[in-house]
């Protein structure tokens, strides 16, 4: 069979040919839309990625808005009391860093440095620190910015004022921290943003290391998998990282909307390539009533197609993820990302559809009457 689809490919390059364009064409725009909703997607919220919790616990009522819940300072007793192992409380704001002329917006998070929480227990590490200790690059103070804020053109020892607020900071380094609704993130010490916040004693969260009991579960559902009010803390509500990732606002609507996109690619590359194979299939029905008249079996031609169909689509896909990394360079940074998992499982689901949207061919291969190789009409 092998023979049969590799002698119809040569013998048909120019048609083959195009086809495997037409494949690449609408391969390469899936993987496009793929490293579209994964760029923009971890833009919005890979900032939160980086911090080491399994659950957070805001304020109840904010629709767990890190920026917009507001706790008291002193609520970690209470939550280690509830289940957590350890409960690090963290400000989060957004503000803009003035230097000179330039204005950069970054997501403010306010760290604790003292290396305890309360009861004494341990700190929770900050992103790339170990526990009790700041991040490589971080003393404590400052300003610590990812990394992308150095495109911006923000450098180590330079002085930023923090609007709102008008606190003087010193950018101390930068780290791996990540982004939030596309800007970087800024690590402060928590009292300094608490200063410039005007909120001593406030806090927007607590990271929670473990699981805190929740009102109304039982059983498993306190340690695994449970959200809603928080057990005897008034006025407090616990979700897992990952809820509170799909919550931000930015995060739902820009890979809602990639994904949908994708979607209707999905289905136009199964209806497209399913429908030029089913003409060409039609082209080709005389000389498979010959083959059939010849004694060819059913499985001989439906595995040479399957065969013409497979190459054609690794040709097209081949060509396109290759476009797809390269265009990488050109797109603005921070909005696009592709992983190899990433191509590999598009790739995986293209083929599937094609096939799916082939299978019409299919049967018309296995019903083809011998017959017509004598000229009869259908």
């Amino acid at each position: 069979m092998w023979f049969l689809a590799w002698r119809e490919i040569r013998h048909s390059r120019v048609r083959f040919g195009l086809l495997a364009t037409l494949v690449a064409l609408v391969a390469y725009l899936v993987f496009v839309m793929t490293g579209l909703a994964v760029g923009l997607g971890e833009a919005s919220v890979s900032g939160l990625r980086h911090l080491p919790a399994d659950q957070l616990v805001f304020a109840s009522n904010v629709q767990r808005s890190l920026d917009r819940s507001d706790l008291p300072g002193d609520l970690g007793t209470r939550l280690t009391a509830a289940g957590a192992r350890t409960a690090t409380p963290v400000g989060f704001s957004m503000a803009n860093l003035a230097a000179g002329e330039d204005v950069v917006s970054v997501g403010l998070l306010g760290w604790p440095t003292t290396g305890s929480t309360a009861g004494g227990q341990p700190s929770t590490p900050a992103p790339g620190g170990a526990a009790g200790r700041a991040a490589p690059g971080w003393d404590g103070t400052g300003l610590l910015l990812d990394r992308s804020a150095a495109d911006k053109g923000l450098r180590v020892g330079q002085t930023v004022r923090v609007q709102p607020g008008g606190v003087e900071l010193t950018v101390s380094g930068f780290a791996d921290l990540g982004t939030y609704s596309h800007t970087p993130m800024a690590y402060v010490p928590l009292t300094t943003w608490q200063q410039i916040r005007r909120t001593p004693d406030r806090v927007s969260a607590y990271l929670i290391e473990g699981h805190v009991g929740i009102e109304g579960a039982t059983g498993k559902k306190d340690v695994a998998g449970a959200e809603g009010k928080v057990r005897g803390v008034p006025g407090a509500e616990a979700v897992d990282l990952d809820t509170a990732i799909t919550s931000v606002p930015s995060y739902a609507a820009e890979t809602g909307t990639v994904n949908l996109i994708r979607s209707f690619l999905y289905a136009g590359a199964a209806l497209l390539i399913g429908t030029v194979f089913w003409i060409l299939t039609l082209q080709k029905e005389g000389s498979l009533a010959v083959l059939r008249a010849t004694g060819a079996r059913r499985g001989l031609l439906l595995g040479s197609y399957l065969m013409e169909v497979l190459v054609t689509l690794g040709a097209g896909v081949a060509v396109s993820a290759g476009a797809a990394f390269a265009s990488a360079a050109l797109l603005p940074a921070g909005v696009f990302l592709l992983t190899v998992g990433d191509t590999l499982g598009a790739a995986a689901l293209l083929t599937v559809l094609a096939l799916l949207g082939s299978l019409v061919s299919m049967r018309r291969l296995l019903t083809v009457d011998p017959l017509l190789s004598l000229g009869r009409s259908v």
